[in-house]
């Protein structure tokens, strides 16, 4: 790109003037018109070197409007014919894309083919870093802590209005339908949010994904950080470095993979290691459970693996108290936290009299589940079939495995998967979890207590929820008296009632937004942040200039 003339002054015809150009009011060149014109020698102006040629150095981008100026650097007069507007074209747009594709089909030597690849890669590097510092907002945040230095955090929090962000890893979408690892860092990610966070999220092991995948986490203000523009977890704190206030690890094997690399390029942001359950607990007990020997070995590299990571966060999030206590037993000085997730009641009007049946509920991709569809059919179910013979237990939940669907037969359904698990909820009248091994808190039972269905479940299955008394007596540790329980309820009225009640005023005092915040106040140990209107966006104009 190139803007060439002419320029005499009669004042002074034997001088070359010197000019400047200006691309959108910034000067990005001096020239002199001192270049030979025959035309100009023949029209009698002065000697005929008065022209000019100016090339633009990098060229313009097409992007953007360019208002081009030709002034005198004495006097600031502009050419006539300055200024020159030129509009941008189309964007990154089909001929753009064609004549890039055309240029490099073109490509016939090695030596070409490294020279196009070079350019290529460094323009590559350019487009995703760019990308990272507009996610970051990179310039607001450096401001801020210029400041910060200087006048304190709150002067420059107040000037700035960059808000804190949290950057949550776990190895897939959330999928709320399926698993309450899901409903957990969902409620987790709102509560963030509440405090005043923004907060962006990276699936580790999906970051292929077509993008309508995570719409759903959009919808709800959370940027995800995905494909074309990241490749990997660490690309993502690579490119933000030191640009996140909370990095949020969710289950062992993101903590294992990426607490090095979030403290390597986090700077000071707090690193939070939040458990699904501990694994290495669950498959000791399955161990015991089926006398299976190898998943106690495995058990062990789990648990290295598993104390390593909540070692060295500085905080550790689990949703039981019990596992609370075993790590504050086996880490000297650990912070650990319960943090529980949100649970909504959700009140029906289906009465007693309506409903029929009981379920169990669960996602058939976790052992400790189909372990427990067995026990559930074999055991348990054949005692209440010899005292109320027509009842039925359906078998719900998501990944469906075959030994499970053979479980049909005499008093059992399988249902599989349902999009909406209050339909099944609104339609029994039990659910029962007859859990042998496990950790963590059961999803599933919590689901069922909020929909006023009481539970009929092991100890296990109950492990780590605060029953009050009036729920404790859902819990049974053997076959005969599950079974008794199961007809009790399904025969009174009055007995259900009293503890469908119960569990849903327990579920409203214990599982709402509120007790979320408050615990993952704690966990993340500062206050809520206040969120100031942040920095205009700079215009297009400005962009182009820098």
């Amino acid at each position: 790109m190139l803007v060439k003339g002419w320029a005499w002054d009669e004042l002074t015809p034997n001088r070359p003037l010197s000019l400047l150009i200006l691309d959108n009011g910034e000067v990005i060149g001096r020239v002199l018109a001192n270049r030979h014109r025959p035309d100009l020698r023949d029209a009698g102006i002065g000697d005929g070197r008065h022209g000019f040629s100016f090339v633009f150095p990098g060229g313009l981008t097409p992007l953007t409007r360019h208002v081009i100026q030709v002034i005198g650097e004495l006097d600031g007069g502009e050419l006539p014919g300055s200024p020159i507007t030129l509009e941008p074209g189309g964007g990154f747009d089909a001929s753009l894309q064609q004549a890039i594709g055309s240029a490099i089909a073109a490509l016939a030597t090695s030596d070409e083919r490294q020279v196009a690849a070079n350019f290529l890669a460094e323009q590559l590097e350019r487009v995703l870093q760019s990308q990272a510092d507009s996610d970051s907002e990179t310039e607001a945040r450096l401001l801020q802590r210029q400041l910060a230095r200087r006048w304190g955090r709150s002067v420059a929090t107040a000037a700035v209005g960059a808000r804190p962000r949290a950057l949550v890893v776990d190895d897939r979408l959330p999928s709320v339908d399926e698993d309450a690892g899901s409903l957990a860092i969902m409620s987790h990610m709102r509560a963030l949010q509440t405090m005043g966070y923004e907060v962006s999220f990276v699936a580790a092991q999906a970051l292929e994904l077509p993008c309508n995948a995570s719409e759903a986490l959009e919808r709800q203000g959370i940027r995800c950080c995905r494909l074309p523009f990241y490749a990997s977890v660490e690309e993502v704190l690579r490119r933000q470095r030191a640009c996140f206030d909370v990095i949020y690890l969710h289950r062992v094997t993101t903590a294992s993979l990426y607490l090095g690399l979030a403290r390597r390029y986090g700077g000071r942001a707090r690193i939070v290691y939040s458990l699904a359950d501990l694994h290495f607990v669950r498959l000791a007990r399955q161990a015991k459970a089926q006398a299976r020997p190898e998943l106690a070995e495995l058990s062990e590299r789990l648990r290295q693996a598993e104390l390593l990571a909540a070692s060295a966060a500085n905080a550790v999030i689990t949703h039981s108290e019990v596992e609370a206590n075993l790590l504050r037993e086996r880490i000297k000085g650990c912070n650990v936290h319960v943090v529980p997730w949100a649970v909504p009641v959700r009140a029906s009007n289906k009465a007693w009299s309506d409903r029929r049946d009981i379920a169990f509920i669960g996602n058939f991709a976790h052992d400790p589940n189909t372990d427990a569809a067995r026990c559930l059919t074999t055991w348990i179910m054949p005692r209440v079939l010899r005292k109320r013979p027509e009842l039925r237990c359906l078998l719900v939940g998501s990944h469906m495995v075959e030994s499970v669907r053979q479980l049909a037969g005499s008093g059992v359904e399988v249902v599989g998967h349902v999009p909406q698990l209050q339909t099944v909820l609104d339609r029994v009248r039990l659910t029962v979890a007859p859990l042998r091994f496990g950790a963590g808190v059961k999803g599933k039972v919590l689901e069922s207590l909020a929909a006023g269905v009481p539970c009929v479940m092991s100890p296990m299955a109950a492990e780590g929820i605060a029953l009050p008394p009036q729920l404790k007596a859902l819990v049974v540790d053997d076959a005969d008296r599950m079974a008794e329980l199961i007809v009790h309820l399904n025969d009174s009225e009055g007995a259900w009632s009293a503890l469908s009640a119960c569990a849903a005023q327990f579920m409203a005092e214990s599982y709402g937004e509120a007790n979320v915040l408050a615990a993952m106040r704690a966990a993340i140990g500062e206050r809520a942040p206040t969120a100031i209107a942040r920095l205009p966006e700079r215009t297009a104009g400005d962009a182009a200039a820098t």
